[in-house]
């Protein structure tokens, strides 16, 4: 089924009112970095014809360099995930009790979606390393979180509310004591699928050259890209096996714990049969950690009972229909867009808009065709795993780990492998764009075998029903919500690791595949900041029409199709 048919019976209400933060919000962002660059010098520093410098290469030898660089790492995540939770929670607090700022904290959640936040990183770059590489992961958090909290809000039941007044609770008590309860478990949701973004672009950060020179401060990124280009293979899997270990440590001591820990706030408890994880039993019966965390509950319980704001039921936001002046302002926004990029610009004009229209359809092709070749892999091996509750177990468990993994750490050892095969630098990224999403896709095709109703296949099993009536009748119809959300987070995702994967060139010679990635990540490179900001522009574009033109109207007709007959 063709994306424009589905569109075609998409349109409402419903689909306008859907997309309206995401476009006006994408318009603005990139109307902004249209302006923005035109304040930009041209470069940096002068450009480094002869390849990567790095004149600051730590030591990659001994153990104690691999557990500053592991431990390093580490606290940048948890700092990362502290900030991006704290202010994802500002954000959604602005959005719900400041009406003045509910549609610009809106428009903006919807521009942050599509933003490759790795553009950002010669900005911040300037502030310091730490600054960007902490900043920069924790976006990935903000905008799930308070996306999660607001829409967990808005589905709190006005019985709940009414009590809340009949009860005589203030604004502040009922934000502890309703509101905070309710958003817990969407918000931890978020954080949870947002972290393997998260561990990308926190090893890229630490990975990507800038202004022509690798990072000299200790991280496993850091150490595997130094090892890569000085052609040291031992090294780089080294720096990738001890991140594969810190991401399952964080994930089963942190993250998962918090997940299990938040259901006790659902309605409808998703781990209800799930035995508690070996951190919360350790924290259960530890009885320093069981006071500590007595006295937390204590302080935060003491903290809402303060009598703080106004009473009053919540105020219903009624869905407001798009108004009709979106189409004009649009086009004025792409009008100001082109005028601010184009128009008497110091260091672009317009052979740079062909240069950029050209890599980002080459870099569109690569994507189309490893989102293809990995959901022809996976589809029948993950549909094969779910059949049996014994495979599914064993696979569920890889493809949680599979997820997590920030393979882009593998990227320079599969370069230099591609490299001593002789393949074509223009192969590599389609390469590397498989091996990237394949996790993804899995991971979501065993979660819809799990969600899949078992009379159904019980029932075509009973009427005998096989080959491609079984999977165009029965299984591709209960999958297809699934599918969906996994091919369109595997996009979404892979449009940003498309600026390390098109980079190609992590040894000291410079070979780099075509693409808008490799655009993007040449002139992160070399310091030319207005090329950066048109890249990343494009790149905002590239995310949110494949959002707006695809996966929204499939979304949409999946939802009005399939899932009220299942229901």
């Amino acid at each position: 089924m063709s994306p424009l048919r589905v569109r075609r019976g998409t349109r409402g209400a419903e689909r306008k009112s859907g997309l309206t933060a995401s476009l006006v919000g994408t318009l603005v962002v990139v109307a902004a970095l249209a302006l923005f660059s035109r304040f930009l010098p041209s470069r940096l520093t002068p450009f480094h014809h002869g390849g990567l410098i790095a004149p600051h290469f730590r030591s990659l030898a001994g153990l104690q360099v691999l557990l500053g660089d592991f431990g390093h790492t580490a606290l940048r995540m948890i700092g990362a995930t502290l900030i991006g939770s704290l202010l994802g929670a500002v954000l959604a607090l602005l959005a719900a009790k400041l009406p003045v700022l509910r549609g610009a904290v809106g428009t903006a959640l919807g521009g942050m979606h599509m933003v490759p936040l790795l553009c950002l990183l010669p900005f911040l770059r300037l502030l310091g390393f730490e600054i960007a590489a902490i900043g920069t992961t924790s976006l990935c958090f903000a905008a799930p979180i308070a996306t999660a909290a607001l829409v967990s809000w808005a589905q709190i039941p006005r019985a709940l509310d009414e009590a809340t007044r009949g009860l005589g609770l203030t604004s502040w008590q009922r934000l502890w004591r309703l509101e905070a309860p309710f958003a817990i478990p969407g918000g931890v949701t978020a954080l949870a699928r947002a972290m393997p973004l998260a561990w990308c672009v926190l090893i890229a950060t630490e990975m990507l050259p800038v202004n022509g020179a690798l990072s000299s401060r200790p991280g496993l990124g850091a150490h595997a890209a130094q090892a890569a280009a000085i052609g040291s293979v031992w090294q780089t899997t080294l720096a990738a096996f001890l991140i594969g270990v810190l991401a399952f440590l964080y994930d089963s001591c942190l993250v998962f714990p918090w997940q299990i820990w938040a259901d006790r706030y659902r309605l409808r408890p998703l781990f209800d049969g799930a035995p508690d994880p070996w951190m919360l039993r350790f924290w259960r019966r530890t009885r320093l950690l069981k006071r500590a965390g007595e006295k937390l509950r204590r302080a935060l319980a003491w903290l809402g009972d303060m009598r703080w704001g106004g009473t009053g039921f919540r105020p219903v936001v009624h869905a407001v229909s798009p108004s009709p002046l979106i189409g004009l302002s649009s086009g004025i926004f792409l009008l100001l867009i082109v005028v601010g990029f184009f128009y008497r610009h110091h260091a672009l004009d317009l052979g740079d808009l062909g240069i950029v229209v050209a890599q980002s359809l080459i870099s569109a092709l690569r994507m189309t065709l490893a989102l293809l070749l990995a959901l022809a892999l996976w589809l029948p091996l993950g549909v094969w795993l779910g059949l049996s509750s014994r495979r599914a177990a064993i696979a569920r468990a890889a493809a949680r780990f599979l997820t997590l993994y920030p393979k882009n750490i593998l990227f320079p050892v599969l370069c230099l492998a591609l490299t001593a095969l002789h393949f074509s630098p223009l192969i590599w990224p389609l390469i590397l764009c498989f091996f990237f999403v394949q996790g993804l896709l899995l991971a979501q095709i065993l979660r819809g075998m799990r969600s899949y109703p078992v009379d159904l296949l019980q029932a075509a099993q009973n009427l005998q029903i096989k080959g491609w009536l079984w999977w165009s009748r029965v299984l591709l119809p209960g999958l297809a919500p699934a599918l969906l959300e996994a091919v369109s987070a595997a996009s979404m995702t892979g449009w940003t690791i498309l600026i390390l994967a098109e980079r190609s060139s992590w040894t000291l010679q410079n070979r780099d595949g075509s693409g808008i990635g490799a655009y993007v990540a040449h002139a992160i490179e070399t310091g030319d900041l207005p090329r950066v900001v048109l890249g990343a522009a494009v790149l905002t574009l590239c995310i949110a029409l494949g959002e707006i033109l695809v996966w929204h109207p499939l979304r949409v007709q999946i939802r009005r199709r399939i899932q009220p007959s299942q229901n």
